[in-house]
């Protein structure tokens, strides 16, 4: 029978239990399949994937063994002092060790799954996005998956989560080539290799990583099981020995001799943490329904810490729909030229290029908590309509007038202020420099967005044509980033900060070392295939269980 319809035998048990299949599930089974242990993926929902399936598959991996291959020099004293200098206050002080285990695993990491899996990863041209600070790359670190066959799934080709993004062209294609900007590009460029995927049904992305991931724990004995909610943990005498699962109306205790992996995602869709650690509405979640604390609770269980519960990926996002419901897709819409976002007093608060924008747009008052710029708008003209009219979004929040001032009474915004910063936004594209947030002044922002053709600062363009355009911009969850504190082996501590035998954690649903603040494209999931390759090998290598 398929696998995702197996019957659980536990006669005598497994070494492993996984709980997730994310990048970081998928790393940690795979590393146990591959040295030989008996493994079982359990995955909440009916399809495998979570939101690494959704996602654009690029992947940070500091000194991976491409960019060396390439002659681009790298180290992970250099990556370390780079995290360090990027990083909040006071971070180092807690994250430190993991900071070391995840700089010295990852390019390991990256060469073990590409020796064990169907998965082979292409370098990206995109720099770090603090390009200045200490021990910065300009190119090398973000990876990204190639496209992978999707019959040699066999059985599994239907039972990959779908993706909102267009998959048949890889991150780095798309980046790389400003088809944001300029998407004939990609007929251009790529056609017969755009057709030639589509007729093969070669996908790229996170629909990629995550069938490669799966193809290589299926080729390695892994035992996978969609539909299987894990509701507690087995506890004795301290030490996690396995877990209850709900399968097919009945429930099923599964010994893990070695260990339980949590990998479950983040929180994002429960309410009641949401109120709790990020008050305030949501508009649009972007990952899957069942991103709902399970494995929080499940560690909590066992005494877990939790920290780190008020980090999480935000970005500028429009609404898509997916699966019958509106679901958060990241937008680029505002990285283009002659557009800008303002708050309801009409004024910039960010550099709409920067990788962190979502912190922008949820930055609050430390007073009260409340957000300090929502509401905010997309602000556009008409140049901008002409030049990008895919990008431009539509649907009834659209606000069009023939004037910024009209703009602005229709969507509430101080009308002075708007016309004072469009004016000027549009001063600093004639002089090509943005004085008040740098947009287009690092080697970060070209690189990413913008538009080639704009000579003087392809990331900037005037604000001044009639009819004028307004799209509201609301932060955007892609994933909550706090949980269960582990130490650098991936191990759950408890409230005294001792580790809990036999309880691992890793990815979105961990007290993430890295946090809100991303480092580089892909600092969600080369940390997330990180910690699951860590967690995997460091359960495997327990010399102790139950009997």
């Amino acid at each position: 029978m398929p696998a995702h319809t197996a019957e659980i035998s536990d006669e005598a048990g497994f070494d492993l239990v996984v709980l997730g299949s994310g990048a970081a599930g998928l790393a940690a089974a795979l590393v146990g399949g591959v040295h030989g242990a008996r493994v079982l993926l359990a995955e909440k929902a009916e399809v495998i994937g979570g939101t690494t399936a959704m996602s654009g598959g690029c992947t940070w991996v500091p000194a991976n063994h491409h960019m060396l291959a390439a002659g681009l020099s790298d180290s992970a004293d250099d990556a370390l002092r780079y995290i360090r200098a990027v990083a909040p206050p006071g971070w180092a002080e807690v994250e430190e060790p993991l900071w070391q285990a995840f700089v010295a695993q990852a390019p390991a990491m990256l060469a073990f799954v590409e020796q064990h899996s169907a998965l082979r990863f292409g370098l990206g041209g995109e720099p770090d996005p603090y390009p200045d600070a200490p021990g910065a790359r300009l190119r090398g670190r973000n990876v990204s998956p190639r496209p992978l066959r999707f019959a040699r799934l066999g059985p599994w080709r239907g039972r990959i989560r779908p993706s909102p993004m267009p998959h048949r062209l890889t991150y780095n294609e798309i980046t790389d080539n400003h088809l944001s900007a300029i998407p004939s590009r990609a007929f251009t460029r790529f056609g017969h290799r755009l057709l030639w995927r589509v007729l093969t049904d070669r996908r790229a992305m996170g629909q990629s990583l995550v069938a490669g991931l799966l193809l290589g724990c299926l080729r390695h004995g892994v035992t996978v099981r969609t539909s299987a909610s894990a509701s507690r943990l087995l506890i004795e005498q301290g030490r996690v020995t396995g877990v209850e699962l709900r399968c097919d109306g009945r429930t099923e205790s599964i010994r893990a001799r070695r260990g339980v992996v949590i990998a479950t995602g983040g929180f994002e869709w429960d309410a009641a943490m949401m109120a709790q650690h990020h008050p305030g509405a949501v508009t649009w979640t972007g990952s899957p329904p069942t991103n709902s604390g399970d494995g929080h609770r499940l560690a909590a269980q066992a005494g877990a810490l939790f920290e780190r519960m008020d980090q999480a990926l935000i970005m500028g996002t429009r609404p898509v729909a997916y699966m019958g419901q509106p679901l958060a897709m990241p937008a680029a819409d505002y990285t283009l030229p002659h557009s800008m976002i303002v708050n309801v007093r009409g004024r910039r608060f960010v550099n709409e290029l920067q990788m962190n924008v979502g912190l922008g747009l949820d930055e609050r008052d430390a007073a009260t908590g409340e957000r300090l710029n929502m509401p905010a708008w997309r602000i556009y003209d008409a140049q901008y309509a002409a030049r990008y009219r895919h990008m431009l979004p539509g649907g009834p929040e659209h606000v069009q007038a023939d004037s910024l001032r009209a703009l602005a009474l229709a969507c509430g915004i101080d009308a002075d202020a708007l016309e004072s910063e469009a004016a000027r936004m549009s001063q600093f594209a004639r002089a090509g420099r943005d004085d008040d947030f740098g947009r287009g002044g690092n080697r970060w922002d070209p690189a990413r967005s913008g538009d080639p053709r704009v000579r003087l600062n392809p990331c900037l363009g005037t604000i001044e044509r009639a009819p004028f355009h307004a799209y509201p911009i609301v932060p955007g969850f892609l994933g909550t980033k706090g949980g269960p504190r582990t130490d650098a082996s991936g191990q759950v501590l408890d409230t005294d900060r001792r580790p809990i035998p036999g309880l691992y954690c890793a990815g979105n649903a961990m007290a993430n070392p890295i946090g809100a603040k991303a480092v580089g494209a892909g600092t969600t999931l080369g940390p997330c295939l990180t910690w699951g390759y860590i967690c995997g090998r460091s359960a495997l290598q327990q010399t102790t269980s139950p009997k």
